[in-house]
């Protein structure tokens, strides 16, 4: 007889530890989004906690293999299967929810694949990396899709249909975010062989990285903030008051660049022999 899969264990201590400031912020940043108050939590907190756990279960093995340079036996990673099952189960994997799954699984698998280009090559100011730029933006688009993951299950659970705009909106808000998590996460993120906008960057551009970044990001402020203008009054002054509680926090306020690291080996050596 098959196995239950609302029965089968797959999340460690370590998954639900890092997923729990993603679903403060979620419920902090989202609730208010669909309609909800943050003691609404309760109401959902089985379903939000299983699915953000089983997500950050699967990026850690997936950071595993990016870090050896390994592809997941049969193209599939622990839980994967458990997880689509609970939510087809609970009626909840519409083609939305699968789409936004399938987005991550393509996240994971440019972060393995551009973790191991960056892995066997140096920064320099020429181009001469085996990626581009357009990956690099693709995968950083991908990152956050736990969040779009989590705001449809919400919708469903609520009955409600998907605002487009505030989708759109949020994805934008998402990318932005990252970007800043990843200036503040730089160097961490270069020691463990981690994907960072940055880093490819860097890896791409040499010393003129942060140049070509600042474009980017000035690129998709301008997208933001005209969505937002599109959004009801509400949800503005929600996400303006969300966001100044925020940048209280590293890497959510001001863009601070860190200084490119040139020659990741070296540094790794260095920081190694520190330590």
């Amino acid at each position: 007889m098959q196995a239950n899969p609302a029965t089968t264990p797959t999340i460690s201590y370590l998954s639900l530890q890092r997923s729990r400031r993603t679903l403060q912020d979620f419920v902090q940043s989202y609730f208010a989004y669909v309609g909800l108050q943050q003691q609404d939590l309760f109401k959902f907190l089985d379903i939000l906690v299983f699915v953000e756990g089983s997500i950050y279960q699967m990026d850690e093995e997936n950071e595993a293999l990016a870090k050896a340079g390994r592809e997941p036996a049969a193209g599939l990673l622990q839980g994967e299967q458990i997880l689509q099952a609970v939510l087809e189960q609970q009626g909840l994997l519409d083609q939305q929810v699968q789409d936004q799954l399938l987005q991550g699984k393509e996240y994971w698998r440019l972060e393995r694949q551009l973790c191991k280009a960056m892995s066997v090559s140096e920064a320099t100011d020429a181009h001469c990396c085996s990626f581009k730029q357009e990956d690099v933006l693709e995968a950083s688009s991908r990152k956050s899709f736990d969040y779009r993951v989590l705001h449809l299950l919400m919708l469903k659970l609520t009955g409600q249909p998907v605002n487009d705009t505030l989708f759109a909106f949020l994805n934008l808000d998402e990318r932005l975010v990252d970007m800043g998590d990843d200036l503040v996460d730089y160097e961490d993120d270069v020691l463990a062989n981690s994907f960072n906008v940055l880093r490819g960057f860097v890896h791409l551009y040499g010393r003129h990285a942060h140049m070509h970044l600042v474009s980017v990001i000035s690129g998709l402020e301008q997208q933001h903030a005209r969505l937002l203008q599109q959004l009801p009054a509400h949800i503005q002054h929600h996400h303006r008051q969300r966001h100044q509680q925020a940048s209280v926090t590293p890497g959510s306020g001001d863009w601070v660049f860190p200084t490119a690291i040139l020659d990741e080996a070296k540094f790794r050596q260095q920081h190694q022999e520190a330590n």
